[in-house]
Order: C-alpha cells, then structure tokens, then sequence
C-alpha cells in the first residue's frame, strides 16, 4: 500500500468532495483537500501537485487508501505486460483452461499478491492460505503442464523453495512493522499483505548500501558492486513505484535485499529491515524462474539475510539449495575444463557465486555436525581472481590480479583466504567427524592424519594477508582485524575437539593446552569486538562462542595440567567474558538464552572448583552433580540447533567423576 508521506497516519481527513462530469465522478485529491485548493481532477496528476513535486493520491471510497487517480488503468496495463511475458515463455500456462475451475479456488484471498492488499489473519495458522496456495499453484501448474504426469521435485526445485520461503516470509509478515520508514513498536494490522513498500531517502539507501559492501561483500562477494550500483542507480530514478509500468525486477529485488541487510546493519536508521525483506520477496520468483547465476545470487541474499536476523529460514537449508544449483549449473568444475565461454565478469561471479555458497554452507554444515552437501573430491574450481571489483566488467580485466603473497591486498584477499579456511574445516569435519561408514584407523594412522591437518592449517595461518583498511563503520565480525585469528582458533578446537572429549585419555597436556588457549582467545576476542561497539551478533557466533566457552571449562575439569597453569583470576578474567557475550546475544534472541544459562551455570561451578583449589581443599566432583541440569539445558537448546561439538561436550560434564 503506498500511502502520502507528507499526511500523518493517523489524521482524519474529511470526506473527498465528488463532482460529476459526464460519466466520470471527479475526486479532489488529498493534497488539494488538505490545502483547500481547487483539483483540476487530471488523470497523471492534478497541477497542484505537480508544481508542490507531491505524488497525487485520491481516498478510495470503500478502502479508505490512497492511491493514484489513475490506479485502475495503471493495474489493466500491468496485468496486460505481465501476460505478454507469461505467453513469450510459457505459452501453455497461459491459457484460459487453467482458469475455468471453481471460482471459489480463485477467490483473490488465495494470492499472496492480490492487488486489493488485503489478508485475512483467520488463516495464517491454515495450511492453505494464501502464501501456502501460491506456493502449491504454481508448483502444479508447473507439474501438469502439457500434459506431462507429476514427477518428483527435489528440494532444490523452484516449487520446494517457493514453500520454504513462504513459511519465513509468513513470520515475517505476521511480526513486521507498518510502515518501511518507521523502526518503533507498531500496531500489526491483520489486513497487512506482502507487498512492496517506498524504497528509503537516496541518502539513506546509500547508507544501507554501503554498510552492505564495507561489512558484508567482503565476506561473501557473490554481487558485483559495480553492477548493483547501475541497479541502485536505475532504481532511484524513478519518481514513484507507479510511474514506470515495467520495473526491473531483478534490479527491485536485490536493491531492496542489500538495503534490508543493511538495515540490520543499521538499525538506528529508522528503516524496517522486516519490511524491506518482504518487499524484496515480491520479485523473486521472477528472478528464481531462469534459475541462472542471478537465482543463486538471490537465494545467497536470503542466507545472508537469515544469518543476521532472528526471523527466517535456516541459512543451512538455504546455502544447501544455492549449493544443489550451483552443482545444476556446474559451478564447482574448473572453467578451463569447460572451455566456457561467458564473459570475463560472469565467469569470475560463477567462482565467486561457488565459493560463498559452499563457504556458508560447510560453516552451516560444521557448527551443526551435519554432512556437507557436496565432497571435496568433486570440486576443482577455481578461487575467484583477487582483484577489485571496480578492476572487473564484461569487456574485460583491467589491471593485474594478486598473485603473490606480498602484493598488496584487494577487496578480494579477505574472502578467498576465508574460503580457504573453510575448505580446510570441510576437511578436517568429512576425514574426522562425517564418515560414518570407515572403519576406525589405527592410532598411528589417525594421529598423522591429525598432524597433517595441524600442518595445513599452521602454514594457512603463515600466509594470512596483510590486513585491510576498513573504511566505515565496522559493524560484523568479519571486518576486525581479529577475524583471521578466530578462524585459526576455531578450527584448532574443531580439529581436537573429539580427542579432548575422548575418556579413554588418548589426548596429551599439549593437545589440552592448545585448545584452552584457542578458546580463551575467542571468549576475550569476542569481548573485545561486541562489548559496546555496533558490531552485529550471529547464528554462528553464538554457537562458536559457546563452543569456547565449554571448550574452555572442559579443558579445565580434565586436564590437571591445565589446572595448574591457570589461575583463578585468569579463569575468572575468562568465564566473566564469554558470560557477558552470551548475555548480549541473548538480550537480542530468546532462543540464545539457553546458551548463556548453559555458560553461567558451569562457569560458576568451574570458578567455585577453582577458588577451592587455590585453598587446597578441591577434589573431583561427582558426576551426579551436573547430569539433572545439563539434561535439561541440553533439551532447552536441542530444537535451535544445538552443534555436534556442543552435544559431546556437555555429554563430558554429565560422564565426568
């Protein structure tokens, strides 16, 4: 619904003054009743309004909304596009058989995207409203076409994704705010429809923009700048959502998915990230349909987006079908092999689409102990070229890549040394934790193996690049400095974490050491970047710090060598730290509250037990003492997808004596 801005929500507004002329009934519009002006009633907009540079709405009798007085023309020539499309791709969809069912099934409440706005709450719990129907329609649509018998879609099919959107945007919608521009408590009305709202100020949007690129693109380039801002650039052009009939598309959805991950980001703006994502959503399904390199660029946005909100689909169901369609496409197998033929600038998106997909996705994988969804025996392509994305365009590269260690770095270097650690930790979670089907290998055996993992890793930490200067605010963990020491750190806990947990004492006092001081590293580190700095939580930051955090009191609880290097100001420095993280995060999801309670509750104990160790009065508690509690925590955190890692280390508190 797009509504004045200059008018306030809440004021009444007197009845519009109707004058008849001939067959047409003449409305003033808002602006010219307001201002008590006399309306020259024009179709594209009355002189008054014109001359103020206002956009000229009329009341509608029976809504009450305000809309352009040329609304219902506006609609005809849209709808008349949008069919042509429909004949030039899908010809046998659109004809008017589909239609001729009971109309009682093509009652305009059963589309998400009615033009009257309206949404009926009653069933947003029933498993055929309106978002649910669309999802379902088009899928069969889709399955009998031409006469072809229903076959089995996968879930990387259009129609499966159509579903799993739709179950997030519903919660989306059920908890957004009113308006785009407001970002204070709101009354939610049940009428509200997913639908596109006014874009934010160009001032604005260009604060969003590039909080996007300065914290996000270099973690996750699968957009090209330069091309997004063409897209961002045509956007703001047009003077209103109604004056251009044929809208990009493609262009509309990722402006407004930037501009919604911006506003977590910023959420200090006064733009509804909620609201941004729904109007988003209202394109794509135009861009998932040529299921191209843009499809998963798309699909990326909504991960990414889901990783920093509290509301959404798990970006690890997300980053696996981006996953499955890069595989479709063939991304993972090296161009050269292919001999493609794309140009310069979609070949290097290719890599880069590849990259981040399976980056988030062996994250995802790895924090949870879940399989990964494509083995590293089956990829060999390319790291994207480290080079700026200014240096890039389809004509061809300007400027030399990186190639050498001590070049200087691009806006690049970050996120293909990231990729690289990631893939490590792919390794390390399929050769250690994944395969279930090998058969234990002997000690010398498994300890080389770990010693050649240690040695990968230690030799990607000898090349980490020289860091680069951020410009702007730092708002994710990715842009500080420390980023590259809590990847190091994290994968020494996972590469150890197994042994550690092992009761048959197989761990050395070296192996003990190495990882509470991994671990103690992350819970200061996290201090240091979230304690009162802007620096937005994550998903996977609350798993990987409550990792250390149980990582840490484990190590003490076990290793008597441990014990004895530590003392009870350097655990208590420690603990307090890792609390007040968890705390934070919890502040912001209730679903973290588990973890923080979790961490308190045997950071306490861990503290106690040192206390009486420093008086020489401790001995090692009994099991019987931690099972009742941490049964229950670990039942608390199970349904918010509590990691592998998480699961054998609290196992060890409840089987220690």
């Amino acid at each position: 619904m797009y509504e004045n801005p200059e008018i306030p929500e809440n004021q009444p507004t007197r009845p519009a003054k109707r004058v008849r002329t001939g067959s047409r009934t003449l409305v003033a519009c808002i602006n010219c009743k307001e201002r008590k002006l006399k309306c020259d009633n024009k179709p594209l907009g009355c002189d008054n309004c014109l001359r103020l540079s206002s956009m000229c709405l009329v009341e509608d009798p029976v809504t009450k909304r305000h809309q352009p007085r040329n609304y219902l023309e506006t609609l005809e020539q849209r709808v008349a596009f949008l069919e042509d499309i429909l004949k030039c791709h899908h010809p046998d969809l659109a004809d008017d058989h589909l239609f001729s069912g009971d109309l009682h099934q093509t009652h305009v409440r059963s589309s998400p995207a009615s033009y009257d706005g309206q949404w009926d709450i009653a069933e947003a719990s029933n498993e055929r409203n309106g978002l649910d129907d669309l999802a379902s329609n088009v899928g069969l649509l889709s399955l009998n076409a031409a006469g072809a018998e229903p076959h089995y879609l996968g879930s990387s099919s259009t129609f499966a994704f159509s579903r799993l959107i739709n179950l997030s945007l519903r919660q989306v919608v059920l908890k957004a705010p009113k308006t785009c521009g407001s970002s204070g408590p709101s009354k939610y009305e049940p009428s509200m429809l997913p639908s596109p709202c006014a874009l934010p100020d160009h001032d604005i949007g260009i604060r969003l923009s590039n909080a996007y690129f300065q914290n996000i693109h270099f973690q996750y380039p699968f957009l090209h700048e330069p091309t997004f801002r063409e897209w961002e650039a045509a956007v703001a052009k047009r003077p209103s959502p109604f004056d251009d009939l044929t809208p990009d598309p493609v262009a509309l959805f990722f402006v407004n998915m930037v501009y919604a991950v911006g506003a977590l980001l910023l959420p200090n703006l006064g733009c509804s990230a909620e609201k941004l994502y729904i109007s988003a959503h209202v394109y794509l399904d135009h861009v998932l349909f040529y299921e191209n390199l843009e499809s998963i660029q798309a699909i990326l946005c909504c991960a990414v987006y889901s990783v920093r909100s509290s509301i959404g689909t798990s970006h690890w169901k997300l980053a696996g079908l981006a996953l499955r369609q890069c595989i479709d496409l063939g991304y993972h197998r090296s161009l050269t092999r292919l001999e493609s033929t794309t140009d310069p600038l979609r070949q290097d998106l290719r890599k880069r689409v590849f990259w981040c997909t399976y980056s988030m996705e062996c994250q995802a994988a790895v924090m949870l102990g879940r399989s990964l969804g494509l083995p590293l025996q089956g990829i060999d392509a390319e790291y994207p070229l480290d080079i700026d994305d200014s240096c890039i365009t389809a004509s061809g590269i300007c400027g030399t890549p990186r190639s050498l260690f001590s070049d200087p770095p691009t806006n690049m270097t970050k996120a293909i040394h990231t990729f690289r650690i990631r893939r490590l930790l792919g390794s390390i979670h399929t050769s250690l934790y994944s395969d279930i089907t090998r058969s234990n290998p002997g000690q010398e055996a498994h300890r080389a193996q770990i010693e050649r993992l240690r040695a990968e890793i230690e030799n990607w930490r000898a090349l980490i690049p020289a860091t680069l200067s951020h410009t702007g605010q730092m708002l994710s963990l990715f842009a500080s400095s420390h980023w590259f020491d809590f990847e190091y750190d994290y994968a020494i806990l996972q590469l150890y974490r197994a042994q550690i947990v092992d009761g048959r004492g197989g761990s050395s006092d070296a192996i003990f050491i190495d990882c509470l001081r991994a671990a103690e590293d992350i819970c200061h580190g996290y201090r240091r970047q979230f304690l009162g700095k802007p620096t937005n939580y994550t998903w996977a930051a609350v798993h990987e710090l409550c990792l250390a955090g149980l990582t840490y009191l484990h190590c003490l609880w076990t290793s008597p060598t441990v014990r004895g290097a530590n003392s009870q100001s350097q655990v208590c420095s420690t603990c307090t730290d890792c609390t007040i993280v968890l705390v934070l995060m919890a502040e912001r999801w209730d679903a973290a509250a588990p973890f923080r309670d979790i961490f308190e509750a045997l950071a306490g104990r861990t503290m106690a037990m040192m206390d009486d160790k420093a008086q020489g009065k401790w001995t090692v508690s009994s099991a019987s003492t931690l099972g009742d509690d941490t049964s229950q925590w670990r039942m608390s955190i199970a349904d918010n997808g509590m990691s592998e890692g998480l699961h054998e280390l609290l196992s060890s508190f409840m089987q220690e004596s």
